[in-house]
């Protein structure tokens, strides 16, 4: 913990205080705030954090849609139901450069899987270009996103609505309620915790997201999906600016406190209720 966890966190706090930067390497001054006030007035930082909520806003509720969806179907009882349950993992279990990659192909201008279907389907006339559109190239690594993190979203889901007694479903139906019923009164409330958690997660994951950009669009086209973790990647590895790099990261890392504490105070409210 100490090696892994403790030491890397108070060296970036020092980092962050300090003038770190690799090209002058003798001269690392106290500068206190400073890094992150350059920071916080920097070129990209609103146009990045525009381009992380949206990708957020189609990421995170694509995920919990998709897992909740197939949760409700593999806790369905069925032929090949066990195998499913065990194969939905795979794109999870992919490394995220290697799904990259893949999406990366299937996605291309010229010579994409995705636009030879929809040519030979005949519901396009031209190929298009999905990774050199801005909106289209949002779009495309939202859904990579979600085809990787909505299986184990699925997972967390199912392992929840397995937890839920048959009985009271038996119980609702005696007395006249239906599926859509028993999911609104029933499913979605003891789900509730469980879907707070993944949300949390997803929301951490999604906001931290690097692998799919560095490896699909490299932030392009026009820093349409150059997202805060991007940017933090680059002050560091392009700019070698440690120093920026590691205030830019702790700044990160208090606005998705925020959101967490924002979520755990709407589900309180909610159990208030």
């Amino acid at each position: 913990m100490a090696a892994f966890s403790l030491y890397p966190i108070g060296y970036s706090v020092y980092l962050s205080l300090h003038k770190e930067v690799l090209t002058d390497p003798l001269k690392n001054p106290f500068v206190g705030f400073q890094n992150f006030s350059n920071v916080l007035h920097s070129y990209y930082l609103v146009s990045s954090l525009v381009s992380t909520a949206a990708f957020m806003a189609m990421a995170v509720p694509g995920v919990m849609i998709f897992g909740l969806l197939s949760a409700l179907l593999l806790n369905e009882a069925f032929a090949g139901a066990r195998i499913l349950r065990v194969a939905i993992l795979l794109p999870w279990a992919m490394p995220a450069v290697v799904s990259g990659i893949v999406w990366r192909w299937l996605l291309n201008g010229d010579y994409g899987l995705l636009n030879s279907a929809l040519y030979q389907l005949g519901i396009i006339h031209d190929y298009i270009p999905w990774l050199s559109q801005p909106a289209l190239a949002r779009v495309g690594l939202a859904v990579a996103h979600v085809w990787r993190e909505g299986p184990l979203a699925a997972i967390f889901l199912l392992a929840g609505l397995q937890t839920i007694s048959p009985d009271l479903y038996s119980a609702a139906a005696v007395d006249g309620a239906g599926r859509v019923a028993a999911f609104r009164r029933i499913t979605v409330p003891l789900l509730r915790p469980t879907i707070v958690i993944v949300l949390i997660y997803e929301t951490i994951v999604a906001a931290t997201t690097f692998d799919l950009v560095y490896v699909m669009t490299g932030g392009g086209p026009a820093d349409a999906t150059s997202l805060i973790s991007w940017f933090a990647y680059a002050e560091v590895f392009k700019f070698l600016d440690l120093g920026a790099g590691a205030a830019l990261a702790f700044l990160i890392a208090l606005v998705l406190l925020g959101v967490i504490v924002l979520y755990l105070r709407i589900l309180r409210s909610e159990e208030r209720r």
